[in-house]
């Protein structure tokens, strides 16, 4: 019996970590599996589990999730594979998914020391660690080096099969919006530390001293908080830069992969990325940092930032969005991104399944 633990459902209404389950269940439940999904009564809160018809069984769980992180699972399983580092003392072999190393890496609060506490404490019960990507997997090894490195697998990401180019040749609306193809820049998610959001701004204040009047589109999170506007007026920006959207589908956003000049995810540090996968298999300009699992995705490129590096903007800005070097880069990640597909993810998580049941 593999006990799939869909505790992540309970801790996010919506986020990357319960988006990535989602996708690798959903597919998982298509493979004939002795597959069990184990979850309380507060996962169909979550977006993406409300979206999943599961035809596998469901085993339910009644007690606070709080007592549940700790505990585990109190179910006896042949295998147990967590979402969210819960372990099992009553299974035969532990899976766990690890994502990142930001609580560890870039602590911001009181929850930051608790979550690496319960992190680093499944994957020293695991037999099998999944990471996300080979960024991830060097961050494990650096901060529990006594563990067995050769249980240490890197499975990435896959890309949803909404995503792929729709280029407009004539404004396009998003909710109320008109759109301008190739008129803005675009930023999709949350915007904290490590998303690095001030070289956003930055970049857009060269833009404009450059004589491109291309806006800033942002996709998600909460409006502009009073010190991000503060930063962008300091710059010259004004508020008609920019262009919050909230709550749209994957239509739309694949739309605006599309047609926007340039997706800009600067990030300081990033786990995998899940936008710059999407836009550049939508044929999209990625403009990344280097230095994290961003790298893995757009691979070797003039278009990403050096952020140890002065006057990055200004190079990368002097490569041009319309021109023939543009046109072979974005050709290029959007090729690249092939190599990154939700099934082949899933078919070798059913494989370690496999593996150990054999065992």
């Amino acid at each position: 019996m593999i006990l799939c633990d869909n505790f992540i459902f309970e801790l996010q209404t919506v986020g990357g970590v319960s988006r990535v389950w989602a996708k690798n269940i959903e597919r998982l439940d298509k493979i004939a599996l002795d597959l069990y999904f184990l979850e309380g009564s507060g996962a169909k809160n979550n977006v993406f589990r409300r979206e999943l018809t599961l035809t596998h069984p469901i085993i339910s769980e009644s007690s606070p999730t709080y007592v549940r992180r700790f505990l585990g699972s109190q179910i006896e399983s042949d295998i147990f594979h967590s979402s969210y580092y819960r372990i099992s003392k009553k299974a035969r072999f532990n899976v766990v998914t690890i994502h990142d190393f930001m609580n560890e890496l870039f602590p911001s609060n009181f929850r930051d020391p608790l979550l690496a506490y319960i992190k680093k404490r499944a994957c020293n019960f695991a037999d099998r660690i999944i990471v996300v990507s080979e960024r991830t997997k060097q961050d494990l090894l650096r901060h529990y080096p006594d563990i067995n490195s050769g249980i240490v697998e890197v499975v990435y990401n896959g890309v949803d099969e909404e995503f792929f180019p729709e280029p407009f040749t004539a404004p396009f609306v998003i909710g109320e919006e008109l759109i301008e193809p190739q008129g803005y820049f675009l930023y999709v998610g949350t915007r904290g530390y490590c998303k690095n959001f001030p070289y956003v701004l930055s970049f857009m204040a060269e833009a404009r001293k450059q004589g491109l009047e291309n806006r800033l589109v942002i996709v998600g999170s909460n409006s502009l908080s009073a010190d991000e506007y503060a930063y962008a007026t300091s710059l010259g920006l004004s508020t008609n830069t920019f262009l919050h959207l909230y709550g749209i589908n994957n239509i739309s956003l694949r739309q605006l992969y599309s047609n926007c000049t340039a997706l800009l995810i600067p990030s300081i540090y990033e786990g995998f990325g899940l936008p710059a996968l999407e836009a550049a298999r939508c044929g999209a300009l990625v403009l990344a940092a280097r230095g994290s699992a961003l790298d893995e995705i757009v691979g070797e490129t003039e278009y990403s930032f050096d952020l140890n590096r002065k006057d990055e903007i200004l190079r990368v800005l002097a490569l041009g969005f319309d021109n023939t070097t543009a046109l072979t880069e974005r050709a290029r990640i959007q090729e690249r991104s092939n190599l990154f597909s939700w099934d082949n993810s899933v078919q070798r998580l059913a494989e370690i399944y496999n593996e150990f049941n054999k065992r």
